[in-house]
């Protein structure tokens, strides 16, 4: 049996979907680790499998040409907010050329509006995929028809012109039994991380799920889609944390580094879990010379020795969200942190030679004014973070936010559309309106990345001639957005 991992070409008259955060049209493409859990499995009980990616190597391939020739017995999407029509566009278009073709769907948009996928060829797997992607492709194989996908936990199909919507998944427990994934699916060569100058590069999990409760947020697509299940299921607010142990980390990084991997992107929605944690799994990767990123809170990085341990183990950059320097705001949003955090993190990072990225977002509260937001810039001009992302704050489905915003009619319309929070607002305040929020994010990110002085600095630290031109790719893309107004 043929299997088939999708991510096709923008069909949308949009840009490519980012899928691994979901929230967002990509400035550069990483390999979405996600992916590949499900396909190693299947790969692992000898299905023939196969993931493409459009929006890199193979954008110049003519997908109408694709669809009418591809032999495929299942194809499967990782479907997030910003790729729902462009997945049900390749659907419909594989389809119409093979009518005995059998497709799934997995991620955020699938679950959290399962009904919207449904037809009597296509079946949804809610949160989670790898417990039970294995036997809905026995069940397919087999030609038993759809009826006997009713003994498997949290999955939605169409029986008898009828939306079933199996109740009863869980999170994964134990992450250490999961395999590794075969990055081989994917052609490494067509990823990378600007902010990363070694190549080969990919990513990796070391954790599923943040216990925080920040209003407005939006895990990585893996952890929203668990979450909005586990909801759904619970009635509880969020699923518990699930770590992978240090000795099945370091086991990984291991294994990447003889594979020929020189830098890797942990994307855990928070990287660090502890001191004692943290440190066992940096002495373990020291060794290997590797070259990692990742994400981590202000309050987590107060501890000297823990980032000192990172740095040592090749940490090159760490992102924060750091949201904004007002702390009215700040409590508002219930991030649970006070900003004297932010400036203590950012000095750690810096004394032991971590790179900071601050990830800001702007009108996540009413208290937000021109003021504040302005306020908020100067303080990362101040700060000098060697990259900073802007954003709108979005009121994604299943967020506290989205609730609140639909309340107090600050959201442009009903019910969320897809946008992309770098340059567009959804939201829009009495005293601060959408085209007031989309202005200012314009001018963030033209002031702050074209300052005569940021460039200079960049270039002056460049190590080789491949992390050049991914930078010049990356400012590119931010020229092509923000250089015009919509």
């Amino acid at each position: 049996m043929k299997i088939l991992f999708l991510i096709p070409p923008a069909l949308d008259n949009a840009p490519p979907a980012e899928r691994i955060f979901g929230c967002n049209y990509g400035i550069y493409a990483q390999p979405n680790i996600f992916i590949l859990y499900p396909a190693t499995i299947l790969k692992n009980k000898g299905y023939d499998v196969s993931c493409i990616d459009f929006t890199v190597g193979n954008k110049n391939m003519d997908f109408n040409k694709f669809c009418k020739e591809n032999d495929f017995d299942i194809v499967i999407f990782y479907s997030v907010f910003l790729s729902k029509k462009t997945d049900l566009i390749a659907r419909d278009m594989l389809h119409k050329s093979n009518s005995n073709q059998k497709f799934i769907f997995m991620a955020t948009e699938p679950t959290a509006s399962p009904d919207d996928f449904l037809d009597k060829d296509t079946i949804v797997i809610r949160g989670e995929p790898e417990s039970r992607i294995a036997k809905i492709v026995e069940v397919l194989e087999n030609k038993r028809g759809m009826g006997h996908l009713q003994d498997i936990p949290g999955i939605s199909f169409l029986k008898e012109g009828k939306n079933i919507h199996q109740p009863g998944y869980e999170v994964i427990e134990d992450l250490d039994e999961l395999p590794f994934p075969d990055r081989r699916l994917f052609n490494y060569r067509e990823y990378y991380n600007p902010k990363l100058s070694l190549q080969p590069f990919t990513t990796i999990v070391a954790s599923r799920g943040c216990s925080f409760n920040c209003n407005f947020c939006v895990p990585n697509s893996m952890d929203f889609s668990r979450e909005i299940e586990f909801k759904r299921q619970n009635k509880m607010s969020k699923p518990p944390v699930r770590l992978r142990s240090p000795q099945n980390i370091i086991a990984e990084c291991s294994m990447l580094k003889q594979a020929g991997y020189k830098s890797i992107s942990f994307l855990d929605d928070q990287f660090v879990w502890g001191e004692k944690r943290t440190i066992e799994i940096c002495q373990g990767i020291a060794p290997l010379k590797l070259e990692w990123s990742c994400l981590a809170r202000a309050d987590m990085l107060q501890d000297k020795a823990v980032v000192e341990a990172m740095a040592s183990a090749g940490c090159k950059v760490v992102a924060m969200g750091i949201e904004s320097f007002n702390q009215e705001i700040i409590d508002y949003v219930n991030k649970g942190c006070l900003v004297d955090k932010f400036y203590s993190a950012i000095k750690n990072l810096k004394k032991a030679g971590i790179e900071v990225e601050l990830n800001i977002l702007i009108g996540s509260s009413p208290l937000e004014t021109k003021e504040t937001i302005q306020k908020t810039f100067q303080e990362v001009i101040k700060l000098e973070p060697s990259y900073a992302l802007f954003s709108v704050c979005t009121p994604f489905p299943y967020t506290k936010f989205n609730e609140k915003a639909k309340k107090e009619g600050w959201m442009v319309k009903p019910e969320y559309e897809a946008i992309d929070p770098i340059k567009e607002s959804f939201i829009s305040y009495p005293h601060l309106t959408k085209s007031d929020l989309e202005e200012a994010i314009r001018q963030m990110y033209l002031r702050y990345y074209f300052r005569p002085g940021y460039i200079l600095k960049k270039i002056c630290r460049f190590k080789n001639i491949k992390e050049l031109s991914n930078k010049i790719k990356a400012a590119r893309i931010i020229l092509k957005y923000f250089v015009y107004k919509k």
